[in-house]
């Protein structure tokens, strides 16, 4: 077995293989990784792994650099899954152990694997990645397998059936408009408004334009759209891989809130992907200081999908850096919890 990193990897192969493999995710493709890199401006690196030149396992990751010193991801930008893609347990190892390399052998501030939610091999990384600090993570995951429409439907709590019922009482219409540029700035603007409401983080202004430049809607992702008498109330944007559906991003207008279209657009996304023939239905990442949202997800009958953040580096380093100076440096990439470096 030969591993080695690489600056450029042939996309085709690299794809072909993901789609042999059960725990690739949507994020782990090549069309995601080149979108990646046009909204961070970096290009995705590769630790591979060959048998007699047939790859047989890979992790990419992007470098960000400073005069502080590199920062990893795999991978960067709003909490990206990466991590290892590879059934071998050798070949794993072997992999990580390419990384402990890298990091040992650069300029390396911090370096962060996000394992997949849905890798039946953690242990891997316990054992093998030199980490410093691990962090505890939840997706909550609609499991779609064997199931009809009204299997799904009857498992959803009732509070969630009453608001889909409620929502076509009002008559709410959902449709799945082009990817326009009046779909782009009216999504947007919703999005902005929505996370600067609940005090997050929007996306980058491109995202939209990236989007459409990477991937092809329908067979990557599909907005969703929710509307009455012509007044748009919501979007939802889902990206498709194999076995998942990814709940991306949600807006909507809070001063339409009671019209629970968004709960509509939810149902409607569930009956496509179970029309895909979709195994996963990822609603994403829930935080601990979030039991409203964990409630609302598990109305959904979604399943609750532990995994972690592997993080190397030099802490003190970074506490003498400096947290908003960090926040400064390396935009859209993790580097350490914010509670840790706010220690004395």
């Amino acid at each position: 077995m030969r591993t080695q990193v690489e600056e450029t990897i042939d996309h085709i192969e690299y794809d072909n293989f993901l789609k042999n493999s059960k725990e690739a995710t949507f994020y782990h493709t090549s069309k995601h990784l080149l979108f990646l890199g046009d909204m961070i401006g970096l290009t995705p690196k590769f630790i591979t792994a060959r048998e007699n030149d047939k790859l047989t396992g890979a992790m990419p990751f992007f470098v960000k650099e400073s005069i502080h010193g590199k920062v990893i991801n795999s991978l960067p930008f709003f909490g990206s899954y990466g991590g290892v893609v590879s059934e071998n347990t050798e070949t794993q190892k072997a992999i990580l152990h390419q990384i402990n390399i890298f990091n040992k052998e650069n300029d390396v501030l911090s370096a962060t694997i996000i394992v997949t939610p849905f890798t039946k091999n953690n242990d891997i990384y316990e054992k093998y990645y030199q980490f410093n600090i691990q962090e505890n993570r939840l997706v909550q995951c609609l499991l779609l397998q064997n199931k009809t429409e009204d299997d799904i439907w009857q498992q959803f709590e009732q509070r969630v059936r009453r608001a889909v019922r409620k929502s076509i009482r009002y008559e709410v219409q959902i449709k799945k408009p082009d990817l326009d540029d009046s779909v782009m700035a009216n999504f947007y603007l919703m999005h902005k408004k929505d996370m600067e409401t609940k005090g997050g983080k929007p996306k980058p202004p491109e995202f939209f334009k990236m989007l459409k430049k990477n991937f092809i809607q329908t067979e990557d992702y599909d907005i969703f759209l929710a509307s009455r008498n012509d007044q748009e109330i919501a979007y939802l944007l889902a990206f498709y891989f194999h076995s998942f559906t990814e709940y991306y991003m949600p807006a909507y207008n809070s001063e339409l809130k009671h019209l629970q279209a968004t709960s509509l657009l939810i149902w409607e996304s569930i009956k496509s992907s179970i029309s895909k023939k979709i195994l996963y239905y990822n609603f994403g990442g829930t935080w601990k200081n979030q039991p409203e949202l964990y409630l609302y997800k598990r109305g959904w009958n979604a399943s609750d999908f532990p995994y972690n953040y592997y993080i190397y580096g030099d802490i003190e380093r970074a506490k003498c850096i400096g947290l908003d100076e960090i926040k400064n440096a390396y935009q859209n990439f993790y580097v350490f919890p914010y509670d840790v470096l706010k220690q004395n």
